[in-house]
C-alpha cells in the first residue's frame, strides 16, 4: 500500500494531511530499504527514496510541528515549486536543455536540500549535470556538459522563501548565496514576529 492509500485510510483520524503523512513517514519502514533519512538540523529531516538507482529527496519531516511535506513526486517532478517560485529573468540566457528541465520542474539530476540554519535551508537544483553523469562504468558516454545549478531557500514548512535563481560563477565566488540567505532569514524572522 502506498503512502497516499495509507493517508486515505486515516480519513476518520484527527489531524491535517501533513500531520497524517508525518505519522506514516515517522515509521521505521521509511528509514531502510528503498528509503533512508538524513538529519537536516533544527528538528528537520529529509526522507530519501531510491528512484532509478539514485537517492532522491522525497519528503521533508518537521519534528517540531509533527508535519511532513512532499517535496518531490515519484516522477521526479517538484511537488511544491511552481512558476511563481522561479526568478525567470535570471534564467533567460540559460541553454534550452536547462530551461526544458526547469519548465518541467524536474529534480531528476543530483540536487540537494542543505542543512537548516535559522529556520531556512538552501536548495541546490541541478538543471544540467556534469558530462560524467552520463558515463558508464567503462567511461563511455561522457559528454562535454558543464554542471548548471540554480538556488533557492525554503522554510521549515517547505515554503519557498527565496525564489530559485541562476547565479554566475563570479556571483557564487563573491558569496552571493550568503547574502540571499541573510535576506531569507530576515523574512522568516519577520513572519515569526507577526
Amino acid at each position: 500500500m502506498n503512502i497516499y492509500d495509507r493517508i486515505n485510510k486515516m480519513a476518520d483520524e484527527p489531524g491535517s494531511f501533513d500531520e497524517k503523512m508525518y505519522r506514516i513517514l515517522s515509521a521505521d519502514k521509511y528509514a531502510k530499504g528503498e528509503y533512508q533519512k538524513q538529519d537536516l538540523s533544527e528538528g528537520m529531516e529529509v526522507v530519501y527514496q531510491t528512484i532509478w538507482g539514485w537517492w532522491k529527496p522525497r519528503f521533508l519531516l518537521n519534528h517540531n510541528l509533527k508535519t511532513a511535506y512532499e517535496w518531490m513526486w515519484p516522477s521526479q517532478q517538484l511537488a511544491i515549486v511552481d512558476v511563481e517560485h522561479i526568478d525567470w529573468d535570471s534564467m533567460k540566457n540559460l541553454p534550452e536543455d536547462a530551461l526544458s528541465t526547469l519548465r518541467r520542474y524536474s529534480f531528476r539530476y543530483p540536487s540537494f536540500i542543505r542543512y537548516y540554519q535559522n529556520g531556512i535551508a538552501e536548495v541546490q537544483w541541478q538543471l544540467i549535470p556534469d558530462g560524467r553523469y552520463w558515463m558508464d562504468d567503462d567511461g563511455y558516454g561522457m559528454t562535454g556538459d558543464i554542471e548548471l545549478n540554480i538556488y533557492g531557500f525554503i522554510d521549515q514548512e517547505a515554503n519557498i522563501v527565496s525564489k530559485f535563481h541562476y547565479y554566475t560563477d563570479e556571483e557564487l565566488d563573491a558569496h552571493v548565496l550568503d547574502k540571499v540567505r541573510r535576506s531569507a532569514e530576515e523574512i522568516i524572522s519577520k513572519q515569526r514576529n507577526l
